[in-house]
C-alpha cells in the first residue's frame, strides 16, 4: 500500500465520519437553511442602502461632463431623499437578527416534524423579549424634529430599540432559536399541553398548542436576561457578544480565513462539500461582519471587515472551489483532447462559479497531482485579498451578492470599488500561472494515456 493509499484509507476513517456528522446535524442544518434564507433580505438592503448613500463625494468627481452631471444629481437626490430611501434597509438588515431568529426556528421544527409557524412566532416573540425590552430609555436614541427631550419621553413607549435586532444580535438569535424550539420538542414528545375538546378547528387547537411552550420560553429566557442584567448591567444579546469576541475577530483574521479556507478545501479534495459543511459556522459571522460594515458606510465611519460573502465567493472560491477559473482557462488551451474538452465544459460553469465539472470531471477529488493547487491556491488568494484591503488598495465587502455573479463583477458591486475587478483579474492570471506546472504534468499523462490507445 503507497503512502497516497494508506492517506485515503486514514482519511476515510477520520474526515469522512466527521463530515457526515456535520452534514446530518440537524441544529447546524437548521442554521446553515435559515441564514441561506435571510440572504434575500441582505441584497436588498444593502442595494437600497447604497442607492441612498452614494459611494463618492461630489468635490472628488473629476470633471467628466455628462458622467459628473448625472453623478451629482444621484447625489443630490439621495441626500434630499435619505430617509425615505433608507426605509427598506432599516426594515431588512436593521431587524436581520428578528428574521434568523424566525428562520432557524422555522426550520429546526421542521427537522424534527413539529409545527414550524408556532415554534417560530414563539422564537421570534422571545427574542424581541431578551433584545428589544422596551423601555423610556429608547427615546434618547431617537431624533425628531421640532420634538422636545420631554416629548420624546412621552413617546418612547410607541418605539422598539433595535440596537440588538440587526447583525448584534444574530448569535443570540440563533441560541434562542434552538432553544426555544428544544424546549418545545420536549414539551412536544411529553404532551404537555393544553388539550382542546374534539370537534375544535384544528387551526385552533394548534394555537393553544404553543401557549404552554411559549410562558416556559419566555419564563427560561426571560429569567436568564434579567439575571445577566442584574448582574453585568448588560442585555443578553450584550453579554453573548462579549464572551463571543474572540471567536468574531479570530476569523476575521488572515489565521482565520486561511484556516476555514484549508479545512474547506481539504473536505473538497475527499469528495465533500467543502463550502456546504463549513457554511453554518462561517455564515452567521459572515452575516454579522457584512451588517457591520455596512452600518459602517452608512455612518461614514471606516468599513473594518474582510470576511463577508463577496470575499469568499470572489477570491477564496474563485470560478468554484479550489479557485478553479485559472485552471479552466489552461485546459481550453490543452494538448490533451480530453483536457481541452473538459475546458470546454467547465469554463461556463466555471464564469458563474460553479465548478463540479472539475472537480468531478478532472477530477481534482483524491488527485494526488492536484491537491497541492488545490488546497493552498485560495489560501494564496485570501492572503493577496487581505493585504490589499488591509492597505486600503481595495475596499472591502458592503453589498451581498449572489455568489453565482460573475466574479469581476461580483467583487466590484460588493466591494463598490472598481480595483475590486480589476484584483479579481489579477488573482486569476495568479491562479493559471499557480496551477500551471501541475496541469502540465496532469496532460503529460493524459497525452501518455490517448498516445496509448492510440497505438493499441
Amino acid at each position: 500500500m503507497n503512502f497516497m493509499e494508506k492517506f485515503n484509507e486514514l482519511a476515510n476513517r477520520t474526515l469522512v465520519p466527521i463530515a457526515n456528522k456535520l452534514g446530518n446535524q440537524r441544529h447546524l442544518a437548521a442554521i446553515r437553511d435559515g441564514m441561506v434564507v435571510a440572504i434575500p433580505l441582505s441584497i436588498l438592503g444593502g442595494v437600497c442602502l447604497i442607492i441612498s448613500t452614494p459611494p463618492f463625494k461630489p468635490e472628488t468627481l473629476p470633471n467628466w461632463g455628462f458622467v459628473s452631471d448625472m453623478l451629482n444629481g444621484w447625489y443630490n437626490w439621495a441626500q434630499a431623499n435619505k430617509a425615505m430611501l433608507q426605509l427598506p434597509y432599516n426594515m431588512t438588515m436593521a431587524l436581520m437578527g428578528l428574521f434568523i431568529a424566525f428562520a432557524i426556528a422555522y426550520h429546526l421544527a421542521d427537522e424534527y416534524e413539529m409545527p414550524k409557524l408556532n415554534s417560530a412566532i414563539v422564537s421570534t416573540a422571545v427574542f424581541l423579549i431578551v433584545s428589544a425590552p422596551t423601555t423610556s430609555a429608547v427615546a434618547s436614541n431617537l431624533i425628531v424634529d421640532g420634538k422636545s427631550a420631554t416629548d420624546l419621553l412621552s413617546l418612547a413607549g410607541n418605539y422598539i430599540p433595535t440596537t440588538y435586532l440587526d447583525a448584534k444580535g444574530i448569535f443570540t438569535a440563533i441560541l434562542v432559536a434552538i432553544g426555544c424550539v428544544e424546549i418545545m420538542h420536549f414539551m412536544f414528545k411529553k404532551d404537555i399541553r393544553i388539550k382542546m375538546p374534539e370537534g375544535v378547528p384544528p387551526a385552533i387547537s394548534s394555537s393553544f398548542d404553543a401557549i404552554l411552550p411559549l410562558f416556559i420560553c419566555v419564563i427560561i429566557f426571560y429569567g436568564l436576561s434579567l439575571v445577566v442584567q442584574n448582574f453585568s448591567g448588560q442585555l443578553l444579546p450584550s453579554m453573548i457578544m462579549t464572551v463571543l469576541a474572540p471567536a468574531i475577530s479570530g476569523l476575521d483574521s488572515l489565521v482565520g480565513i486561511c484556516l476555514i479556507t484549508m479545512i474547506a478545501q481539504v473536505f473538497w479534495f475527499f469528495g465533500l462539500h467543502g463550502a456546504s459543511i463549513t457554511q453554518p459556522i462561517r455564515l452567521p459571522f459572515m452575516q454579522m461582519y457584512l451588517i457591520a460594515n455596512i452600518s459602517a458606510f452608512s455612518a461614514g465611519q471606516p468599513i473594518v471587515h474582510y470576511f463577508t460573502q463577496s470575499f469568499w465567493s470572489y477570491v477564496i472560491t474563485l470560478g468554484g472551489g479550489g479557485a478553479t477559473m485559472g485552471l479552466c482557462i489552461l485546459l481550453l488551451r490543452s494538448k490533451s483532447a480530453e483536457l481541452k474538452t473538459l475546458g470546454k465544459l467547465s469554463i461556463g460553469p466555471a464564469i458563474f462559479n460553479i465548478n463540479e465539472p472539475i472537480i468531478f470531471g478532472l477530477p481534482m477529488v483524491l488527485n494526488p497531482l492536484m491537491m497541492i493547487p488545490f488546497i493552498f491556491v485560495p489560501v494564496i488568494n485570501s492572503i493577496i485579498a487581505y493585504g490589499l484591503m488591509a492597505f486600503h488598495i481595495v475596499g472591502k465587502g458592503i453589498i451581498e451578492t449572489p455568489w453565482t455573479t460573475p466574479a469581476p463583477l461580483g467583487a466590484a458591486l460588493g466591494c463598490m470599488d472598481f480595483k475590486a475587478a480589476i484584483m479579481v483579474i489579477g488573482l486569476i492570471i495568479l491562479d493559471m500561472v499557480l496551477y500551471y506546472p501541475f496541469f502540465k504534468l496532469l496532460e503529460k499523462q493524459k497525452l501518455e494515456e490517448e498516445n496509448s490507445v492510440q497505438t493499441n
